[in-house]
Order: C-alpha cells, then sequence, then structure tokens
C-alpha cells in the first residue's frame, strides 16, 4: 500500500513540475485546457517510472501479463517464494462480452442515478468528469485517458496492488485493489463508477490476465466513454444524444441483471470459495492504508462539495 501512496505522490509531483516547465517554455496563461493532456502524461510518465524502478521484477516478466504460475515476490513474509496462479485462464468471446456489458451496467448505474438526482433537481457534480470533457479536444489528453492511463493504472492496480494482496485472499485482494482504485480518482461520482468497474476489472485479471484487463479498460475509456460518446454528442442534438445515453445505460443494465440471473450461483460459489480470513481485514488499519484513504475521500469530498456549492 506504501507503494500506491507513492505512486500517487510521484504523479502529484511530476504535474508540478510539468506545469512549472511548460509555463516556462511557453510563458503562457496554464488556466486553460491546452496543455492539461500534456501535463497528465508527463505526471503519469514520471510515476510510472518510478514503479517500473521499484517492481522491474515482476513487470518484465510474461507471467505478470499473461498470467500463469509465479513466484511470490512480495508480499506476506510467510508467502515469499511460494509458487502460486495468478490469471492463467482463457477467455472465451462470449465472457470477453460479459464483461463488457458487466462494464456498460456499472456505468448505467451510476448514470441512472445522476440522471435520477437531476430530476429532482439536483445534479451531482463530477469535478473530474468535467475537467476531462473540457480538455478532451487536445490529442494528449485522449492519449492520456484511452491508452496511458489505462495501461498504467492496470499495472498498478491489478498488476502489483492485487497481486500481493492476493496471498490474502482473492477476495480481499479484488475488493481493497477496487476500493483503492475508487479512491485514486478523488472524485465522489468518478470514484464510486471506478470501484465497481475496478471490481470486474480485478476479477479479470485474477482469473484470466492483466492484458486482458487492460483491453477491457481501454475499451471503456476509448471506446465506450471516448469514441462512441463523442460522436454521439457531437452529431446527436441534446434530446437525441440524451436518449442514446439512457439507451446505452438502460441496455447494460438489463444485460448485467441478465448475466447475474444466470451465472449467480458461480458468482456465490466463487465468493465462497475465496472468502478471507476475518482477521485479514484487519489490515484496512495499516497506518499508509489509512492515510492513503483519508487524504484522497477528504479531497473527493472538499472538491465534490466545492463544485455542488459553486
Amino acid at each position: 500500500m506504501g507503494l500506491t501512496l507513492a505512486y500517487e505522490g510521484m504523479m502529484l509531483l511530476g504535474a508540478m513540475v510539468a506545469t512549472i516547465i511548460v509555463g516556462v517554455i511557453t510563458a503562457s496563461d496554464l488556466s486553460g485546457v491546452q496543455w492539461d493532456g500534456i501535463i497528465s502524461l508527463i505526471s503519469v510518465f514520471v510515476a510510472f517510472g518510478f514503479l517500473l524502478l521499484m517492481r522491474h521484477r515482476d513487470i518484465f516478466t510474461c507471467e505478470f501479463w499473461l498470467g500463469g504460475q509465479h513466484r511470490d515476490s512480495y508480499g506476506e513474509p510467510n508467502q515469499l517464494g511460494h509458487i502460486s496462479q495468478y490469471g492463467g485462464g482463457r477467455m472465451q468471446p462470449l465472457w470477453a462480452l460479459m464483461f463488457i456489458v458487466l462494464g456498460m451496467g456499472v456505468q448505467g448505474i451510476v448514470m441512472l442515478v445522476q440522471v435520477a438526482f437531476s430530476r429532482l433537481g439536483t445534479d451531482l457534480a463530477s469535478p473530474t468528469s468535467d475537467s476531462i470533457a473540457e480538455s478532451s479536444v487536445t490529442v494528449s489528453m485522449w492519449l492520456y485517458v484511452g491508452l496511458v492511463a489505462p495501461i498504467c493504472e492496470e499495472v498498478l492496480f491489478r498488476g502489483v496492488l492485487m497481486k500481493e494482496l492476493k496471498p490474502l485472499g482473492k477476495n480481499f485482494a479484488i475488493v481493497t485493489s477496487a476500493m483503492v482504485f475508487g479512491l485514486f480518482h478523488d472524485d465522489v461520482v468518478q470514484g464510486t463508477f471506478a470501484f465497481l468497474f475496478g471490481l470486474i476489472l480485478g476479477f479479470v485479471a485474477m482469473e484470466y490476465s492483466l492484458v486482458w484487463s487492460i483491453a477491457l479498460h481501454i475499451f471503456n475509456n476509448a471506446i465506450l466513454s471516448g469514441a462512441i460518446d463523442t460522436l454521439a454528442g457531437n452529431y446527436l442534438d441534446d434530446n437525441a444524444y440524451l436518449i442514446f445515453s439512457l439507451s446505452l445505460s438502460v441496455i447494460g443494465v438489463i444485460g448485467s441483471i441478465i448475466i447475474f440471473v444466470i451465472y449467480g450461483k458461480e458468482m456465490r460459489q466463487y465468493h465462497r470459495t475465496n472468502r478471507s480470513i476475518p482477521d485479514t481485514y484487519f489490515g484496512w488499519a495499516a497506518p499508509t492504508f489509512i492515510i492513503f484513504v483519508v487524504a484522497n475521500a477528504a479531497f473527493a469530498i472538499i472538491s465534490f462539495v466545492g463544485a455542488m456549492m459553486g
């Protein structure tokens, strides 16, 4: 968990340095959105370089990306050196489609909740989503959101963090990595989606491979929330766009319900089989975990309240 906290710190440091450098070179006002993508790319490259330096022994292996048997190099002391299975399942086209539908379902639930609040006269603010939407006109931000961020985030949260937590139980590893992934977004609305979507990504990485979780993450960011949403927004009027978005949301939610009805028994069995011992969750009391949760939750709540009041 300390590594994740350090990664976030390196991203912040990278963003600060990039902002200063860009400001000096261009001597321009950085209050606009034209440099947001560049600064975001620099910050994530700095953080990812730090991650590679710290975990290169794992990251530069085929097993890390494709799954399979590996020797535990990090984690609990009694697990070091053990041979364990991480991923390695063969992805079937039907399963890939179902994971996409589940992702659409998560996105649909979040959107329908937002629409419901809007109908009641309250728009749920999402500063992160608004900022990305404003700066998504630049190629650099498209590259960051659609490709670079999904790869780096999956390597950190599903490749490094979840793998280190796996000896404590698959359920614990998936839930904890998803929680940290959600908090990492520093946004109440976006973080809620990230947590739920992170559960899906965690299962995919745990049972299949990191490559598949990266592919699903990229599909969501670059295609579903990126290209398709942008094209619809550009070529449809406001009413047609709302109908289109609601239709996708309903399709995703209904599709997810069908999947849960058909495979609910297998899901419950998976949960029972991979249940952690009760004391495992006392790991959330670790100082680094508490610092990460408090800092990110506070930032998300403050920005959310500020946006709602503004």
